[in-house]
C-alpha cells in the first residue's frame, strides 16, 4: 500500500534528514517509501526525459525544482537516481547539479558531493531501522537474501549489498567488483573487516567469478561454493584460509562478488 502525501504550504528546511523526512510522513515500512510522492512532497517533480551527458539532473529556483531522470534506466536505478538528487536538494540547493552514471550509486571517495547525495539517497530509500530489522532476518548474507533484501526495499542489488555490508551484521563480508577488460573497479569490506584483506586486482581462473565474467552462457551461482583465500587475497596469511564466494553479474558493470571471510580472518 503507497503512502498518500498531501502537499505542504510550508517549505521543509534544505537540511532535513531522511529520518526526519520519514517520521514526518508516518512511513514506517519499505513498501511505503513512495520516493516520486516524496519528491513532490518537498518541492519537486519528476520528469523523464532523453539526457545527453548525464543520467540525473535537478534544477529549482526558491523551494520548487524538477527533477529529470533517464526512462531508460532500471526502475531501481531511477529510484536511486532520485532520491541521489533529493539529496542534492538537501545539501546543495541554490545550485544545479547534473550527475553522470558513474557519479551515482558509487559513493564516490573524491567528491564529497555526490557521496553526500549517495548516503542520502541510501538513508532515504533504506532507513537503517526499517533496513535492520529486515536483515535480522537474514543471518547469512547470500545471493538469496540479497534478492529478497532488494525486493522488499524496491532498490538495485548493488545498492542492497553495499548496504548489507555497511549495516555491521554480516562482520566477514565483502563485495567485490570486475569488469572485463579494467579487472577489480571497486571493492567494499565490513567495517569489522581488517585493512590488510585487500583483494587482487584479476581474478583468480579457479574463481566462478571470473568463468561467468569471461563467458556469457553461464549463469549467475545459485549457491555460495568454497575456494581457498589466497585465490583473492595476496596476504601470505591467505593460504592459512577457506573463504565462500558467490557472484551475480550486473548489466554493463561487469560481475559483483559476495565474499564470506573465515572468521579468524578478522580477529
Amino acid at each position: 500500500m503507497k503512502t498518500t502525501i498531501v502537499k505542504r504550504i510550508d517549505p521543509l528546511p534544505t537540511n532535513v534528514s531522511p529520518d526526519a523526512l520519514l517520521r514526518s510522513l508516518g512511513i514506517a515500512q519499505p513498501g511505503d517509501i513512495d520516493i516520486e510522492a516524496i519528491a513532490y512532497y518537498v518541492g519537486l517533480r519528476i520528469k523523464r526525459r532523453r539526457l545527453t551527458s548525464c543520467e540525473a539532473m535537478i534544477t529549482g529556483m526558491g523551494n520548487k525544482g524538477i527533477i529529470s531522470v533517464l526512462p531508460t534506466s532500471m526502475p531501481e536505478r531511477q529510484r536511486f537516481s532520485i532520491a541521489h538528487e533529493l539529496g542534492h536538494w538537501a545539501h546543495h540547493r541554490g545550485q544545479s547539479v547534473a550527475c553522470r552514471a558513474t557519479e551515482i550509486g558509487g559513493f564516490s571517495k573524491t567528491n564529497q558531493g555526490e557521496r553526500a547525495a549517495d548516503q542520502y539517497a541510501a538513508d532515504l530509500l533504506m532507513p537503517w531501522s526499517m533496513f535492520k530489522r529486515e536483515c535480522r532476518k537474514h543471518p547469512r548474507l547470500d545471493l538469496k537474501a540479497l534478492k529478497v533484501m532488494a525486493g522488499s526495499f524496491n532498490c538495485s542489488l548493488t545498492a542492497t549489498l553495499i548496504r548489507m555490508i555497511d549495516s555491521t551484521l554480516y562482520p566477514t563480508a565483502m563485495m567485490v567488483q570486475h569488469r572485463a577488460v579494467i579487472g577489480r573497479k571497486w571493492f567494499r569490506g565490513a567495517v569489522q573487516v581488517p585493512g590488510y584483506w585487500f583483494p587482487k586486482d584479476a581474478l583468480d581462473s579457479e574463481s566462478f567469478a571470473f568463468e561467468l565474467l569471461h563467458n556469457s552462457t553461464v549463469r549467475d551461482e545459485g549457491f555460495p561454493r568454497k575456494i581457498g583465500a589466497d585465490a583473492w587475497f595476496d596476504n601470505r596469511a591467505a593460504e592459512r584460509y577457506e573463504i565462500t564466494e558467490q557472484s551475480f553479474r550486473v548489466p554493463g558493470e561487469g560481475v559483483v562478488t559476495i565474499l564470506l571471510l573465515h572468521p579468524d580472518m578478522i580477529e
